[in-house]
């Protein structure tokens, strides 16, 4: 995994596709490459090495504090995992409106200008990050690999409760585009340039299991299925594979260029393959709502698995 990187390196775009004009005067076709944004993550030497930078700040997300008051990375600031996502209208893990984001993030020192770096539970850090992504946060990392890298880093763990810190100034700039509402995903429900990816268990899947008490009853047409864990070298801590391994599974799964829809239940899970895709680079949309909004509604579902490709 890439880890060297420059701090406030712009990660703004997402796949970039080249467009060249030729001497004619014609627009050559568009490459179809993903330009991977290798700032999405970074490693335990790279924040020690830029622990002392006052623009780097430190977000731990958790369900709750106690794993954090137990000890966490010297400097690092806690925040509440249902504090940036909320329940409308019984669909849970929505996205909060913004200005509640706003005063939460900034409560915590985070400012237009910060690198901020997401450590915890590695899908409420993807969770974190989607949403500093959706207020339009120019530079957001992952910490790869959680407390025991930074240890070997030489970095210093410390117990007891989040700092007080200078409050920050955050001017929002929504970025609706990149979720995706129930009539979005119904209207490319088979059709060219999106690619769909379910990110539930086999049996959520194949439509012969349940989450949270709810039964699922199938798939949204076309999508494939990737389970977020495949993805990881220890489930329990942010730990992405190798660049390459990811590349390689999301090409069988996404047509070259197309965009990345990804789904699960509620958003929770999806949020890592939103947060891969970007890492790749692919244009990609989070379905907030899924499937628990999908299925509230009675839109259509199947059972039949959607073949891998063999790119």
């Amino acid at each position: 995994m890439p880890h060297q990187v420059p701090r406030l390196a712009a990660v703004g775009g997402v796949a970039l596709l080249a467009v060249f004009v030729g001497a004619a005067g014609r627009t050559a076709p568009r490459t179809l490459v993903p330009k991977p944004d290798t700032t999405l993550i970074v490693s335990a030497v790279w924040l020690a090495a830029h622990s002392k930078d006052p623009n780097v700040v430190v977000l731990h997300v958790d369900h709750s504090d106690s794993a954090y008051r137990a000890g966490h990375i010297a400097g690092a600031r806690f925040v509440l995992y249902m504090h940036y996502t909320m329940d409308v209208g019984g669909i849970g893990t929505e996205l909060p409106p913004v200005d509640s984001l706003r005063a939460l993030f900034e409560a915590v020192g985070v400012s237009d200008d910060s690198h901020v770096v997401i450590t915890g539970g590695p899908l409420m850090a993807t969770r974190a990050f989607f949403t500093l992504d959706y207020m339009g946060l120019r530079h957001v990392s992952i910490l790869d690999g959680g407390l025991g890298p930074w240890r070997a880093a030489g970095g210093s763990v410390t117990p007891g409760e989040s700092p007080t810190v200078k409050r920050g100034h955050i001017t929002p700039h929504p970025r609706p585009e990149i979720v995706a509402k129930s009539d979005w995903m119904l209207a490319h429900l088979g059709k060219p340039g999106v690619s769909l990816i379910d990110t539930r268990t086999i049996e959520e899947y194949d439509g012969v299991g349940e989450r949270r008490g709810l039964p699922s009853n199938g798939h949204l047409e076309g999508a494939r299925r990737l389970e977020w864990q495949e993805a990881m070298r220890d489930p329990n801590e942010f730990s992405p594979k190798d660049r390459a391994e990811l590349a390689r599974m999301w090409a069988e799964r996404v047509v070259p260029g197309d965009t990345v829809a990804a789904y699960c239940l509620v958003g929770y899970r999806a949020s890592f393959t939103y947060f891969a895709s970007r890492y790749l680079g692919y244009p990609v949309k989070l379905y907030d709502g899924s499937y628990q909004e999908w299925s509230k509604k009675n839109l259509p579902l199947v059972k039949t698995a959607t073949p891998l490709r063999s790119p």
